[in-house]
């Protein structure tokens, strides 16, 4: 039996200055010599063999001639030479980059199946990059490549590697998906349709408006919140023809998850830089009056305007008001609840009985009402 090994790699770096110099003293030649048959300084012979300079394409061909060795030969020593000290120098580097370990939620990622690693630390940094398509481990790095920022301020509160790795998770996701071209008039009709959802459970209205989304060119993608990673939904550009809307469910609420979903359309809709990513639940000053603009449309789609003033204005805000409402607006109960006490009209323990909040489950979410 044979057993065949596809590829070696070596940690011992041969520079190919040392084998010129074997195959010189083997035929009794001088550096001096061999510079001179192949017309070049003997410095620079020198610095060759003592691996200050490489051998370029024109030195290897000229050593084929003088030597009868295959350029090709010369070529591939350099290569792997040069190749080999790389590795060791990266080796070094994850050796003294594993702190950057405690910047990531790394245990969940391999709890959740994200990523496949063995205990030791230099396993885990090579998943994590691999992962994230990085080759530096600084959370900055995946931020710089995506175009988003956390201020300091919401650095206090939000880990920018629990985020990148949010973030990436939904990327790897929705690059998955089969989606049309996007096409504005598309998305903007099937809102209307996805807004008629809110009293479905989610194993009936996910896969739905997952479809839905997707005729418009837009990937939806529900991925779980990592601790810490403080967003409650993004809105991003994956190419020309194709965007991604990635939510959370983070705190769970119902009426939240909808009024986030509308609030990332607008996003994509109406302020669409294509290497722009606008993070819901980050504070940022830069992008306040973007954000200010999506919850007006979210909240003026979920609700009319004009109903709205009308309910508001009569002050009645009973379990039996706030259904019938509901029902003649064509939405959920807890859409309507959920507003009056964004409003500061309910309390947020009135009225539980109508709130309602969705659960991961191993599938999708489910929910269940809040007691």
């Amino acid at each position: 039996m044979t057993t065949e090994i596809s590829h070696v790699v070596s940690d011992m770096a041969i520079s190919p200055g040392e084998v010129l110099q074997e195959e010189i003293e083997a035929r009794d030649m001088t550096q001096k010599e061999l510079a001179a048959r192949l017309g070049r300084p003997p410095q620079v012979i020198n610095e060759i063999i003592r691996a200050k300079k490489t051998i370029t394409p024109d030195t290897a061909i000229g050593l084929g001639k003088v030597l009868g060795i295959d350029p090709q030969y010369w070529i591939n020593l350099e290569t792997d030479y040069r190749m080999t000290l790389a590795r060791n120098r990266e080796a070094a580097a994850l050796a003294d980059n594993v702190k950057w370990l405690d910047a990531y939620p790394v245990r969940e990622m391999i709890k959740r199946g994200w990523i496949t690693a063995g205990r030791d630390k230099i396993s885990r940094l090579k998943a994590l990059l691999a992962f994230l398509e990085v080759a530096v481990p600084e959370p900055l790095a995946y931020q710089e490549a995506i175009g988003f920022r956390i201020t300091d301020a919401a650095q206090r509160k939000v880990s920018p590697g629990a985020l990148a790795v949010w973030l990436r998770k939904g990327e790897i996701e929705a690059r998955e998906r089969s989606t049309a071209d996007y096409d504005p008039n598309t998305f903007r009709a099937v809102l209307g349709d996805i807004r008629q959802m809110t009293g479905d459970s989610p194993d009936k209205f996910v896969p739905a408006m997952t479809k839905l989304c997707a005729q418009a060119g837009v990937a939806l993608c529900l991925v779980q919140e990592l601790p810490k990673s403080g967003a409650n939904g993004a809105a991003r550009w994956l190419s020309d023809s194709k965007a991604l809307i990635q939510m959370s469910i983070r705190g769970k609420w119902a009426d939240t998850f909808w009024f986030t979903f509308f609030h990332e359309a607008c996003h994509l809709l109406y302020h669409g830089t294509r290497r722009r990513i606008v993070i819901d639940g980050i504070a940022d000053p830069d992008t306040a009056e973007l954000e200010d603009e999506a919850n007006e449309f979210a909240r003026d789609l979920l609700i009319p305007p004009e109903a709205w003033q009308v309910f508001y204005e009569n002050g009645s805000f009973t379990s039996q008001s706030v259904r019938k409402f509901a029902r003649s607006v064509g939405i959920a109960p807890f859409i309507v609840v959920g507003r009056l006490q964004k409003e500061k009209r309910l309390p947020y323990n009135q009225l539980a009985s109508l709130k309602l909040r969705y659960e991961w489950c191993q599938q999708a979410s489910k929910g269940r009402r809040n007691t």
